[in-house]
C-alpha cells in the first residue's frame, strides 16, 4: 500500500488499535497529561521521508499532520507543562535543525494564527503550535503576534518556549521581552532565546 493510500485510511476517531494495525508501532511518542502525539516516518530509505503525527486523547484520534521532511532525530517535544510556574529550560538544537533565514509565509502564518483561535483550550492550542512548529520557521514579530494570545507571563513563555529555537531574527528579541510584565520573566524569555549579557534573578 503507497504513503498516500495509508493516509487517507487514517481518521478522526480511530482506535490507538486501529492506528497501530494500519502503521504500525510509532517512531517517537510524546504525552501528557490530556493528550498523546504518536510520530511516524516513512519511507526511511529514500532522500524524503514522510512524518506523520497522529494526536490522540482519550483513545480517538483527534487529528493529523503530514509533511516531508529529513529523517532526523527530534528531541522529546513538551506538549503542555503540568506546573504553571515551571520554568522550562530552552529546547536543545539539532546541528541539522537551524532556522534557514527563511520565515512561514505570511499567508500561512495567518492560517496557523485563526486555527490557534479557533482552539478553545490552551492545552490544544500548544500542541497545533508544536506540530506546527516542527516544519516552520518565524520571526520575532509572528512570535509576538502568537504570544498575544495569552494574557499571562507563564503562557506566553509556554509558546515562546515552543518557539525559541526556531526564531530566524534573534536581534529582534527586545519586541518580545518588552511583551512580558516581569523582569524576571523578560530574562526567562532572554535564556530561552539564548540572548547574552542577561541577570540571572532566580
Amino acid at each position: 500500500m503507497s504513503g498516500s493510500n495509508i493516509l487517507m485510511k487514517v481518521q478522526k476517531g480511530m482506535t490507538q488499535k486501529e492506528i497501530k494495525s494500519l502503521l504500525g508501532e510509532p517512531k517517537y511518542r510524546r504525552f501528557n497529561e490530556v493528550s498523546e502525539e504518536w510520530e511516524y516516518q516513512k519511507n526511511p530509505l529514500s532522500d524524503e521521508t514522510t512524518v506523520i503525527i497522529i494526536n490522540i486523547i482519550n483513545d480517538q484520534v483527534v487529528n493529523m499532520n503530514s509533511f516531508k521532511g529529513e529523517t532526523v532525530v527530534h528531541p522529546p517535544v513538551i506538549l503542555a507543562p503540568t506546573n504553571e510556574a515551571e520554568f522550562i529550560p530552552p529546547i536543545i538544537q539539532q546541528p541539522n535543525h537551524r532556522p534557514n533565514g527563511r520565515s512561514i509565509y505570511n499567508e500561512d502564518f495567518q492560517k496557523l494564527y485563526n486555527n490557534l483561535k479557533k482552539k478553545p483550550f490552551k492545552d490544544d492550542q500548544l500542541e497545533l503550535l508544536n506540530i506546527e512548529a516542527m516544519n516552520n520557521y518565524f520571526t520575532c514579530k509572528q512570535e509576538l503576534q502568537l504570544m498575544s494570545l495569552y494574557t499571562f507571563d507563564n503562557d506566553k513563555l509556554k509558546v515562546l518556549n515552543i518557539l525559541a529555537s526556531r526564531l530566524v531574527d534573534k536581534q529582534n528579541y527586545e519586541i518580545i521581552t518588552e511583551s512580558l510584565t516581569f523582569s524576571s520573566n523578560k530574562d526567562k524569555a532572554k535564556i530561552l532565546m539564548g540572548i547574552p549579557n542577561y541577570k540571572n534573578n532566580y
